[in-house]
């Protein structure tokens, strides 16, 4: 069965990718609203073995290479293909796998550069690299007081709107103990 897709890039955007779709044949059409993906969620679990994928482009299909990869693979699995009308790509052919493959590992190379690059500057205007601490030593300090008085790990949690291991752990490091 040929079943196609597409997801909203905009709330702007025309019907024309349904009217692609319904060129190519499609017996069944789904859409998303734009950063949405279940009903490709719902397509993908429901590919069979001989189906094909049908979208107007790879925008439409994925946000970005490696996003599209994970498409292809979870396609390729349940034993269908897909079909990228704008770009002209057929996965049953062999050197469209490849190529996509290729794609996405230097959109990975790329988004780990950009990473790796952005860690540098923020090191170098002195900004601390990581998530902020919730719990300091001021409050380090009260919850030892509420601990001693009594309280259990749970209230003292919800009291600082963490979990209760998060203070078990701020406990055992202050103390100097190691976690095991």
């Amino acid at each position: 069965m040929i079943v196609g897709y597409f997801r909203r890039i905009d709330s702007s955007e025309t019907m024309a990718p349904a009217a692609l779709l319904r060129a190519e044949r499609c017996l069944r059409i789904e859409t998303d609203a734009p950063g949405r993906r279940e009903a490709r969620s719902a397509l993908l679990a429901d590919l069979g073995s001989g189906d094909v994928l049908v979208s107007p482009s790879i925008a439409h299909l994925a946000e970005s290479a490696t996003d599209l990869l994970g498409v292809v693979s979870r396609v390729h699995r349940a034993g269908a293909t897909l079909r990228l009308a704008a770009e002209r790509i057929d996965t049953s052919i062999a050197a469209a796998r490849n190529a996509l493959v290729a794609v996405a590992e230097y959109d990975r190379r790329q988004q780990d550069e950009r990473r790796r690059k952005g860690r540098t500057e923020a090191e170098l205007r002195g900004a601390p690299l990581g998530r902020p601490r919730k719990l300091d030593d001021v409050l380090l300090r009260t919850i030892r007081e509420d601990l001693a008085q009594g309280h259990t790990y749970a209230s003292v949690a919800r009291s600082v709107g963490v979990h209760p291991t998060t203070i078990m752990r701020m406990v055992r490091r202050a103390d100097g103990q190691t976690e095991g």
